[in-house]
């Protein structure tokens, strides 16, 4: 039977408006397994309208305790519940059950987080070069907050804007991507008693009709978004049309550069771990593999060998180590790309195809794929794939890895692999990146900022500024001394 999920809007799960319904494919299987409303302008007014009536209420606008006992109350309700949400995540998008259940286990962490950071917010006293006058700072929130969020892991990416959104005082509108809606549709579900009405909505649909009717609004006073590089252009360029911030969070073609003295086993597995994990459907996903010729040949056999033994199945058995491509589109989109970059000369030395898996005939299975004698002005080394596709290109001394990672239009992420920490460190300095890792990669902790330069975007996420991010500044003067005439002779 296929489920039907619906908007929540001021506290209530509501149809939409147009009585129109969008398909959710189960990517394992490629069959229809539920549906989400088609939002549409109507659906959006009515949310803006619950949400600004919400953040304008001064026990939640003013009272910072409230807030931080709300998002501790969101953080107990996950705990209870966060079992429910993840079978729904997986048959949405197909991410392995091991990787989803660990990013929803840990939800509530990221509430609580910005619950404590919370009440570390002060007035701040201001240091002036005036004299007879004083001045303290003060942050006062936006109102309403827009949130949209991309498929490949809808609740974590929402938590990063939602937690700390609240916490500064806002409601929030969430239009996650109509790939993958059904978990944050739940999610709002069994937050229903914890939270206020209005001070956290979500309409589904699609990007050009709900997403662009969330920035155009009047009320809507920031927009944080986490897409693609085209969905983000045009995310800034309404916002920009109404003189409104928007933190766009965009895509990545990140390097892992790898050096003769690495840790081979330690790179091997933070390689695979990059960019096979969740089959390169990570925005920071490192999809080159800049590598010192002396080593290159002994590291990529020993990588295919690793790969070689990847089981194939159901997202939803522990035992599966390759899940499904998210949906059908990206699933075309990477077989193209492969299909194109063969003709550009590019060798396919391992994978390289679809998976046919036995008993999920109609899913989206693509193998892990090496791609070598790629040229670094080859579509698939500079333009984003979003799968399980890893480009190798070495490199002979510190000065050409570094041009080969810096010569791209993004700057997400980067991996750097030496057993020299000083050395390491020297060459993070000179990449063109939002985060570096040395030695591991993919970390993301909610003490520290995420976020791009380039085409990657701008502005952050997470860090001791996300809450802030959410706020803005207000500057409250005050005469110490009597005010003179000023026309006095």
């Amino acid at each position: 039977m296929i489920k039907r999920f619906y908007h929540f809007i001021n506290g209530q799960s509501v149809p939409s408006k147009s009585g129109e319904w969008i398909n959710s494919i189960n990517p394992a299987t490629g069959e229809v397994w539920a549906q989400i409303p088609r939002g549409n302008r109507a659906d959006v007014d009515f949310a803006v309208e619950a949400a600004f009536k919400a953040s304008q209420q001064t026990n939640w606008r003013d009272n910072s305790v409230n807030r931080s006992e709300i998002l501790h109350g969101i953080a107990e309700q996950l705990d209870n519940e966060h079992d429910q949400l993840i079978e729904i995540e997986i048959n949405d998008n197909g991410k392995r059950i091991r990787e989803v259940a660990a990013q929803i286990a840990g939800l509530s962490g990221w509430y609580r987080h910005f619950a404590l950071a919370l009440t570390k917010l002060e007035v701040e006293e201001l240091n002036l070069d005036l004299e007879g006058v004083s001045a303290h700072l003060e942050l006062i929130p936006y109102g309403v907050i827009g949130a949209i969020t991309a498929w490949n892991s809808p609740l974590m990416i929402a938590a990063w804007k939602v937690a700390p959104a609240l916490a500064a005082g806002n409601a929030v509108i969430i239009k996650p991507s109509e790939m993958a809606s059904a978990s944050t549709v739940l999610f709002a579900e069994l937050l229903a008693d914890v939270v206020p009405n209005g001070l956290l909505n979500v309409v589904t649909g699609y990007g050009d009709e709900v997403g662009s009717a969330i920035v155009d609004a009047d009320a809507v006073k920031k927009v944080s978004f986490t897409g693609s590089e085209v969905g983000g252009s045009k995310v800034a360029a309404t916002a920009a049309k109404h003189v409104k911030p928007s933190t766009l969070e965009l895509g990545g073609k990140s390097p892992q550069i790898v050096f003769a003295d690495a840790d081979l086993d330690s790179a091997i597995n933070g390689v695979m771990s990059g960019i096979f994990l969740s089959n390169g459907q990570s925005c920071v996903a490192g999809s080159r593999l800049i590598i010192h010729g002396k080593i290159r040949r002994a590291f990529v056999e020993r990588l295919k060998e690793k790969l070689s033994r990847l089981n194939f199945g159901s997202p939803l058995q522990e035992d599966t180590d390759v899940g499904p491509i998210a949906n059908k589109a990206q699933y075309h989109k990477i077989l193209s790309m492969l299909d194109r970059a063969k003709k550009e000369g590019a060798i396919i030395t391992f994978g390289g195809s679809n998976k046919n898996v036995p008993g999920f005939e109609g899913g989206y299975f693509i193998e892990p794929t090496i791609l070598e004698n790629v040229s670094p002005s080859s579509e698939i080394w500079r333009q984003e794939v979003f799968g399980p596709v890893l480009c190798v290109h070495s490199f002979v001394n510190k000065e050409e890895a570094i041009n080969l990672a810096n010569d791209t239009d993004y700057g997400l992420a980067a991996g750097i692999w030496t057993t020299d920490e000083a050395f390491g460190n020297e060459i993070a300095s000179k990449i063109d990146a939002g985060t570096v890792y040395i030695n591991h990669y993919r970390s993301v902790s909610a003490c520290a900022p995420v976020g791009g330069i380039k085409k990657s975007g701008y502005g952050r996420e997470l860090g001791p500024n996300a809450i802030r991010d959410f706020m803005q500044e207000k500057v409250v003067w005050n005469g110490k001394l009597a005010v003179p005439d000023p026309f006095a002779k």
